[in-house]
């Protein structure tokens, strides 16, 4: 398979694997029911890093375009599919709806952490924590962010929440790596996802709904502070 090496800069990079994939689609290098290379083949000739292929994949799944088969995954939906979906990534693009990204967050990771707070089981809290740690030993690495809130979600039980938080995790990526290294920003939302994770352990779902609305309002506030920043 021969797929086209991306040159640009990479700050879209779900995207850019996903016009490579309707690319290589459209001229044959790739069929539908098709294996796709090796994770490592493909992201070195897109000229992309594993963690980003991961997150277009993760997106991928979500929209039932790719589908796991062993340890290899297959292509199982058409290139015009696969432009739709890429609609859908486009959202996370756009600066006038990032309010109403944070706004379907706080709808949503609210209710999870109450579930949270009924149904984590003792392997939940530990994945929990473990992200937390992660954080601590790791703040500029934005995906221990995006593991702590998908950590949260599993917890709550409801498949349905817990695949939505993973994409919208992934669409997020940008809106976490524009705000790390902001004045405040990281210790105040690493402070917060401890107190976030307290609130779990206790049990307590009235605190851990508080704790997710004050850490998604520290999003707000920097969304508001810096509405251009890229």
């Amino acid at each position: 398979m021969q797929l086209e090496k991306i040159q640009y800069a990479p700050p879209k990079i779900p995207e850019l694997v996903m016009k490579a994939l309707v690319a290589a689609i459209d001229s044959g290098h790739i069929r539908v029911g098709e294996e796709l290379p090796s994770e490592r083949d493909l992201a070195e000739t897109l000229g992309v890093g594993r963690g980003s292929l991961r997150e277009c994949f993760a997106i991928l799944e979500f929209l039932g375009a790719i589908e796991n088969r062993g340890n290899r995954k297959v292509v199982v939906r058409d290139a015009d599919y696969i432009q739709k979906a890429m609609s859908f990534v486009r959202l996370s693009n756009q600066p006038d709806i990032r309010q109403d990204f944070n706004e379907f967050r706080r709808i949503n990771e609210v209710a999870i952490v109450e579930l949270a707070c009924q149904r984590a089981t003792e392997e939940d809290m530990a994945t929990i924590r473990e992200a937390v740690c992660n954080l601590d030993a790791e703040p500029d690495n934005y995906m221990n962010d995006v593991a702590f809130h998908d950590a949260l979600a599993e917890a709550s039980h409801n498949v349905m929440l817990a695949a939505t938080i993973h994409l919208v995790g992934s669409l997020l990526a940008d809106v976490r790596r524009r705000f790390f290294g902001l004045p405040d920003y990281q210790q105040r939302t690493q402070d917060s996802h401890h107190a976030i994770y307290e609130a779990v352990k206790a049990r307590n779902p009235e605190l851990a709904k508080r704790e997710m609305t004050l850490h998604l309002g520290i999003v707000d506030e920097f969304l508001q502070k810096y509405p251009e920043r890229d």
